[in-house]
């Protein structure tokens, strides 16, 4: 086994790599911890734990659940990867979803993600899974987060690409406030740069790297990544090379190290235990009624589906209502924020009770009178504001004592606030 096959990040996995040196190639068991920490990119083992051994690692479980509809078999599958930062730290809900992988998983506990689409069969969950891995780890190795800005490009034009550009995505580099473009075409590991790309880089003024790291997006599928930015305004590349040099290697399918499970299955994490726990310990909040459940829908014409209260208000109260909506109507006929306001509240009053009523309970002539033909009331008979007031403030009060608390109900009690409001600021 070469040194170079196998990039370990922590003191255990460089123990055991040393142990597999030892065996394969006959040699002392410092020498292979020396070989297997500078596989891991430290000159030696002691340096390697100076750098680790006291490190705190974070771990995150990352579940993809699939159905195979040729087999009708299911199930998950779940990897443990360990990040120096936990997943709180490394990306903001706003930045995953600027991610085409991190903007697919759901956070069931601090510490464990599941991808929210279900994968066609057990390989394609792994994959899925190593692909939410390689991002983390690269956000873990970099710092840069996931963004969203095409202005990033040369001249800020997506037109100004690079050549052959391929599995495009933009970071941001928090620290130097500055963007970074990556692609991952398919190129083998060992090829150089093109010249295309080299020309299309000292057009612009930008810098164009490719890391021995390998990719995000498909690191057995013969992609590797490229790392671009503007030489006079982006952050050097250099300081992410390197760090992606020293970091783990990217987690990938084919070396597949994570466990099955069933579908739906509970997947422990101390994450887990933790929140299970603090919901256990939280006091039960005291459940309100649902009032959804006190409104009932009617079909409103040219309008659609509406809401009104699931009961029905006396006949003598729509009229004790309508009177009092009518005569506010006439008094503040010069003052259009309440007249609008009581206008909408006697046309939706009239829709409920239109639905409250047969044409057998409810004539025709007295339904007409109830909330409409405010001719005959006196427009010279005065009414002051405080007076207004008080039937605006009468009206809800009926209301809420016929109606049961529903959002409906709101609706028509916020419009009498707003008039009552608008009253208020008149000045008459």
């Amino acid at each position: 086994m070469s040194e170079k096959s196998v990039r370990p990040s922590t003191i255990d996995g460089i123990k055991s790599l040393a142990k597999s040196l030892k065996r394969d190639n006959g040699i002392k068991h410092s020498e292979a911890l020396d070989c297997a920490a500078r596989a891991a990119g430290f000159s030696n083992f002691i340096h390697a734990n100076r750098e680790l051994g006291d490190r705190p690692r974070h771990f995150l479980w990352i579940t993809a659940r699939w159905f195979d509809h040729a087999t009708k078999e299911r199930g998950q599958e779940t990897l443990k990867v360990a990040f120096d930062r936990p997943y709180a730290e490394l990306v903001s809900p706003s930045q995953a979803r600027n991610d085409r992988y991190l903007g697919n998983v759901r956070a069931e506990a601090p510490d464990h993600l599941v991808i929210l689409s279900m994968s066609e069969s057990i390989e394609l969950a792994r994959r899925h899974v190593c692909e939410v891995a390689r991002t983390l780890q690269f956000i873990d190795i970099t710092g840069l987060k996931p963004s969203d800005a095409n202005r990033a490009y040369p001249k800020g034009r997506f037109d100004n690409r690079v050549p052959n550009q391929d599995h495009a995505s933009v970071w941001w580099d928090p620290v130097h406030r500055r963007h970074v473009l990556a692609d991952e075409p398919y190129v083998r590991a060992d090829d150089p740069i093109s010249e295309e790309r080299i020309a299309w880089a000292q057009r612009h003024g930008w810098e164009i790297v490719k890391p021995a790291w390998g990719s995000i997006y498909w690191t057995d599928g013969g992609c590797w990544l490229f790392l671009m930015t503007d030489r006079a305004k982006g952050p050097s590349l250099k300081p992410l090379v390197d760090a992606l040099e020293k970091g783990p290697k990217p987690v990938a399918a084919k070396r597949w190290s994570g466990f099955s499970g069933a579908y739906y299955a509970a997947v422990d994490t101390p994450g887990g235990r933790a929140a299970a726990a603090a919901s256990e310990a939280t006091v039960p909040k005291v459940r309100k009624p649902a009032r959804k459940r006190a409104s009932i829908a009617y079909n409103m014409a040219f309008v659609g589906r509406r809401l009104r209260p699931d009961a029905r208000m006396p006949v003598e109260a729509h009229q004790q209502v309508g009177k009092l909506l009518k005569s506010v109507l006439v008094a503040a006929s010069k003052r259009d924020g309440a007249r609008t306001r009581i206008d909408r509240m006697r046309s939706e009053l009239d829709e409920w009770v239109q639905r409250e009523y047969s044409p057998r309970e409810l004539d025709q002539e007295t339904f007409s009178e109830l909330y409409y033909h405010e001719d005959d009331l006196d427009p010279r008979s005065p009414m002051g504001r405080d007076e207004m007031i008080l039937h605006i403030e009468n009206v809800k009060s009926i209301l809420t004592r016929h109606y049961p608390d529903c959002p409906p109900l709101d609706e028509v009690k916020g419009q009498a606030d707003r008039a009552i409001a608008s009253l208020r600021g008149w000045r008459m």
